[in-house]
């Protein structure tokens, strides 16, 4: 068998990989990375990384978590009635003389619970991430029919509609359901 020797010498490849590459510019890309310019740039530049996360944990405290309450609680609320009318088929007493007024008002308040979730949490230039307010809407209603129609046979479902303060069993609900319909969303995103 003929024995075959190798060029083992590192120094010519790399010559030949590294022919054209300019040194004058590496040679000042490598002088900026050592001095204190890039520091003095980047406190120039404004929010730092750490600035834009604590700027992001006080958006998802105060903006994120109130329209998620107002959403979540006004769908259930929204599902319940419906299933009041439509489904139980109970006539509505007589509807009170301001019904315009307060339908506005409703309509206005899920309007900037929709907003305060979709920026808190999401991103408003993103048009995608108007599924974090509509899952909390869905999820919402779906809650609240579920509740309404199991009334009859769930003491917890009754005090439920009777008193909204046992709500609170749901707000985990209502907290991880966004965050999952953001995450889905921007990973189809990503992969497109």
């Amino acid at each position: 068998m003929r024995k075959v020797k190798l060029n083992t010498k590192s120094e010519k490849s790399t010559e030949a990989f590294f022919d054209d590459e300019i040194s004058d510019k590496n040679d000042e890309a490598l002088s900026l990375a050592d001095s204190a310019n890039i520091l003095e740039l980047e406190k120039e530049k404004g929010f730092t990384g750490e600035h834009k996360s604590f700027l992001n944990i006080l958006k998802q405290i105060f903006i994120f978590l109130p329209g998620t309450f107002l959403l979540f609680f006004m769908s259930f609320g929204a599902a319940i009635i419906f299933m009041e009318i439509v489904v139980y088929r109970r006539a509505l007493e007589t509807l009170p003389d301001d019904f315009p007024f307060q339908f506005a008002l409703i309509g206005s308040i899920v309007l900037l619970g929709t907003f305060m979730t979709w920026f808190g949490l999401g991103d408003i230039k993103n048009r995608k991430h108007f599924a974090i307010p509509a899952s909390l809407i869905v999820s919402g209603a779906i809650t609240g029919a579920v509740v309404k129609a199991a009334a009859n046979i769930s003491d917890l479902a009754d005090r439920m509609l009777d008193d909204f303060s046992y709500l609170i069993y749901l707000l985990p609900l209502a907290l991880i359901i966004p965050i999952l319909a953001k995450s889905i969303v921007d990973r189809k995103t990503e992969i497109a």
